[in-house]
């Protein structure tokens, strides 16, 4: 928008080289001219104005709209993705994977006895653990195709395109230890003082036979084998 009154302000100039040369026939015309001259020129500066004011509008309503749509992706208290979004992208990334017949995996992750965490130190505590928590498995979302999204309470999902068992591996290893670091005092856990999580792991290649349910019956399979074995560990999907 920047040149767009190029054209106008060319025309006034050449108004002001007739007035100076002396070309009108006579002084009441030389009046009248340089009368519409400046009125030429006060609706110029008044149009340029309202340009410059629809420019910003137009960025503020951008601006808006990016912030609209990030706030309908993502999780409220934590930041990471909803699970809409996660839907969305797990969808895409599931036609791609079947298209390039490449690894698709899954992590999904359960806080240990979050209930008693809440009973012990209140929601409001509980609240600032899963924030503690979820930078940490934020942190674990390496690649920009990778996302981590909250599935529910305190249940959390990560997708991890184009990664096979052992990246898959790496990434629940990565998480175990970054979580326990953080050492979140939790006295009501019967198997740790500090907060742990559990977690699944599975991995496939879309193949005949396989759907996006599937996977995640895979995952949430060996989520639940990761609790049953005794918690703060991570299992993977054996078939």
């Amino acid at each position: 928008m920047k040149n767009i009154f190029t054209k106008e302000e060319q025309v006034i100039t050449l108004a002001e080289e007739i007035l100076s040369s002396n070309r009108l026939n006579t002084v009441e015309d030389e009046e009248n001219y340089r009368a519409l001259l400046e009125e030429y020129r006060t609706l110029l500066k008044q149009m340029m104005r309202v340009v410059k004011m629809s420019d910003r509008m137009q960025l503020e309503l951008k601006t808006m709209s990016n912030k609209l749509k990030i706030a309908s992706q993502t999780d409220v208290l934590t930041g990471l993705y909803n699970r809409r979004y996660f839907n969305e992208q797990y969808l895409k990334e599931w036609k791609n994977a079947e298209r390039t017949q490449t690894d698709i995996a899954l992590l999904m992750l359960d806080v240990d006895y979050f209930k008693k965490y809440n009973d012990t130190y209140g929601h409001l505590q509980g609240d600032d653990c899963l924030v503690a928590l979820c930078r940490e498995i934020q942190r674990a979302v390496r690649r920009p195709r990778d996302i981590a999204a909250r599935f529910g309470g305190e249940e959390f999902i990560m997708l991890l395109p184009e990664t096979g068992r052992e990246g898959a591996i790496s990434v629940a290893r990565g998480l175990l230890s970054g979580i326990e670091s953080l050492a979140l005092e939790h006295a009501g856990s019967p198997i740790k003082n500090m907060v742990t999580v559990s977690i699944g792991v599975a991995v496939i290649v879309p193949e005949d036979g396989f759907t996006m349910d599937s996977l995640l019956n895979m995952v949430d399979s060996a989520l639940y084998n990761a609790k049953d074995e005794g918690r703060n560990c991570f299992r993977v999907y054996q078939p």
